[in-house]
């Protein structure tokens, strides 16, 4: 039996395919958006350049802390299905284990139900600590009360503790003086300056608004406010998509049927690799529309880098968050919060990864230095 997102791809490619042959003449398709014999502006290119240097910081003066032995650590996966749910909750169960914790990973399965569900399961299991990867407090804020009631220590995996009052002991700390507020708008804002660059100044973008986790909207509006900032280019349409839309696969009709609507779209952001190593990449493509469309991801994910790495069409460039990285940041963020210590700024990069610029040889997007070696020197392993 088919499964209903193998399902919905599969009727997304065939409905596209029909419509494409019916609808698009050689009049209807856009101009070529990455032509490397044409020269790009000055402008253009130092949006390209600002997206493959980045943002981000090291680990400098990294202070020692000694990790509570013992402690049982839960980490709270916002979906196994998802990639970059599922690579950050396993990075955080090694640091977990490094720091000489016991580690379980718990499965949110992309709903808010699932979350609060994968909370519990948190608390009834004996967890002194518990990280959520990939959602906010308000995701499920009755189940984080619990928590908290039940003296479970609770740190950012990513997300915001926006939750009134807040419930969280702490957020994962970034920079102590970004360009930009948070990591999320990095990845808009990045976005906004690879397309920028890619189309020499004249991006006409869709962009997936993931609308079940607040970051989603930060993503988007930072991708909206570069391109401001940029002084050219458009976004043409927003496509909101929640994460049940995700967990079906229905959200690949929507936005490739959008695509096909608007023959003058030249480019595509997604806030997460999860939608395009889930089915829009190889929908995209079948559509007949990846030579006509730019198309940039979020976070770096194995997964995604292996197919930009071997040229499947539909998917351009990610912008790399550098996830294993924050996911041991988010374990120390733990160690030095039960120390009765001030957090401290874990420095993760993020840049734009092609296939020719800031590709790793192998595996996920990792950074830009040594950042395991400085966090196993200042717990002492």
């Amino acid at each position: 039996m088919r499964s209903p997102k193998k399902l919905a791809i599969a009727t997304a490619v065939v409905a596209l395919a029909v419509a494409l042959s019916a609808c698009t003449t050689d009049a209807d398709e856009p101009a070529a958006t990455d032509d490397a014999s044409s020269t790009l502006s000055a402008e253009a290119q130092a949006a390209l350049d600002a997206a493959y240097e980045g943002i981000g910081g090291g680990l400098d003066d990294l202070a020692s802390v000694t990790p509570e032995a013992g402690l049982n650590f839960y980490v709270m996966s916002c979906g196994e299905s998802n990639a970059t749910c599922a690579a950050p909750a396993a990075a955080m169960k090694d640091a977990a284990e490094t720091a000489g914790w016991n580690a379980t990973i718990v499965d949110g399965k992309l709903s808010p139900e699932g979350f609060a569900t994968a909370i519990r399961q948190a608390v009834a299991g004996g967890a002194d600590v518990l990280v959520p990867v990939g959602i906010s407090c308000s995701a499920a804020a009755a189940a984080f009360t619990e928590a908290k009631d039940a003296g479970v220590t609770i740190v950012g995996g990513g997300g915001l503790d926006d939750c009134d009052p807040q419930e969280w002991d702490s957020e994962r700390l970034w920079l102590a003086d970004p360009p930009v507020p948070t990591p999320f708008h990095a990845i808009g804002k990045l976005q906004a300056d690879y397309t920028f660059g890619k189309t020499n100044g004249e991006p006409k973008t869709l962009v997936i608004n993931l609308t079940s986790n607040p970051w989603g909207e930060l993503v988007t509006g930072a991708y909206t406010d570069e391109l401001a900032a940029l002084g050219g280019g458009e976004v043409a349409t927003v496509i909101d998509v929640s994460d049940t839309e995700s967990a079906d696969g229905s959200y690949i009709q929507k936005v490739t049927s959008a695509l096909l609507a608007d023959s003058t779209i030249n480019s595509l952001v997604v806030p997460t690799d999860a939608y395009l190593v889930n089915g829009l990449a190889a929908a995209i493509d079948q559509a007949g529309l990846a030579d006509k469309v730019i198309t940039v991801g979020g976070f770096g994910s194995e997964a995604a880098l292996d197919m930009i790495r071997a040229g499947q069409p539909g998917i351009t460039a990610t912008i790399g968050q550098a996830q294993t990285w924050e996911a041991w940041g988010s374990v120390d963020t733990a160690i030095r919060v039960l120390a009765g210590e001030d957090p401290a700024y874990i420095g993760q990069s993020l840049q734009a990864v092609d296939a020719d610029n800031n590709m790793p040889a192998s595996g996920p997007y990792d950074g830009s230095i040594d950042w395991k070696s400085k966090f196993l020197e200042s717990w002492g392993k």
